[in-house]
């Protein structure tokens, strides 16, 4: 389980929750949309991956963005 946290158009703060194939379903969602920034995507900076692991939350280290939203961990 991961949770993806990012900011959205409007500099909130937000996040996804769920296997990174939901992760990737609600992204391409919000992308399309036009509620995450298209611009920013490529910029770590607002986005953090964490794992949920034994009730705790951990940073995850080796994960790549793709063009067009689309997470994998390495």
């Amino acid at each position: 389980m991961y949770v993806l946290m990012y900011v959205n158009q409007d500099k909130q703060p937000c996040f996804i929750q769920g296997n990174m194939a939901e992760i990737n379903e609600r992204l391409r969602t919000l992308w399309l949309n036009d509620e995450i920034d298209q611009e920013d995507w490529e910029y770590y900076s607002n986005y953090n991956l964490l794992s949920i692991e034994d009730g705790q939350l951990t940073n995850v280290e080796n994960w790549n963005q793709k063009i067009l939203p689309h997470i994998e961990v390495a």
